[in-house]
């Protein structure tokens, strides 16, 4: 049986004690990753950290590439409700201001499992497409709702081009340790946020220029 079919077979968690093993077993990845670096992340070190069997591992995770698809859907949820929190709260604010607020809840969210963020994202080849499709589709409601009257048709189609990729590039590079070697996290995250904040704000003034 091929790792993505095994995958799929991974058990899901009834009762309460099934959903505390499996917490467990995520929870176990981010201390083994700390402690001893991601390649000692076998099955048998995951469940000893977990304080589990690695029987009783197997019964939701019949492999590392389930756990890995695990940590994902929770990465996903963390995001989606971050996505979520700031449009409803600032969808009819400027466009740099409801900017600003998703891209500052964004990277809280990414910085809680910046530690898996590489080993993830290796393992599940669809998660940056994911994160940039919601992203493209949060902009465009944004957008049409709040900053119609700024922006012509084709600069909202650049901004839509655009505005994912560099949120998902600078918020995934600002919470990655060893992509930003020479400088501190606050200043990896203030220097993401000046970066998306300065594009946003280009558009402003050249739209206010013509009125």
């Amino acid at each position: 049986m091929t790792t993505a079919v095994r995958s799929l077979t991974r058990r899901e968690p009834k009762q309460q004690r099934s959903r505390q093993t499996v917490g467990a077993v995520l929870e176990a990845v981010h201390v083994v990753v700390k402690r001893h670096g991601p390649h000692a992340l076998t099955t048998n070190r995951i469940a000893e950290v977990a304080g589990v069997s690695v029987g009783s591992l197997y019964q939701y995770f019949p492999d590392k590439q389930a756990i890995f698809t695990a940590l994902h859907d929770r990465h996903v949820e963390d995001v989606r409700q971050a996505i979520k929190q700031t449009t409803d709260a600032w969808a009819s604010a400027p466009l740099e201001e409801f900017t600003r607020e998703l891209v500052q809840r964004l990277l809280d969210a990414h910085a809680e499992a910046a530690d898996l963020h590489e080993i993830v994202s290796s393992a599940i080849a669809e998660s940056t497409l994911g994160f940039r499709s919601a992203l493209h589709h949060t902009f465009g409601r944004i957008l049409s709702r709040a900053d119609q009257a700024w922006y012509s048709s084709d600069e909202t189609e650049r901004m839509l081009f655009v505005l994912p990729r560099m949120v998902e590039s600078l918020v995934h590079g600002a919470t990655n340790p060893d992509a930003h070697a020479a400088l501190s996290q606050d200043g990896a995250r203030a220097e993401a946020i000046r970066t998306v904040m300065g594009y946003v704000s280009s558009f402003r003034r050249s739209a206010t220029k013509r009125y």
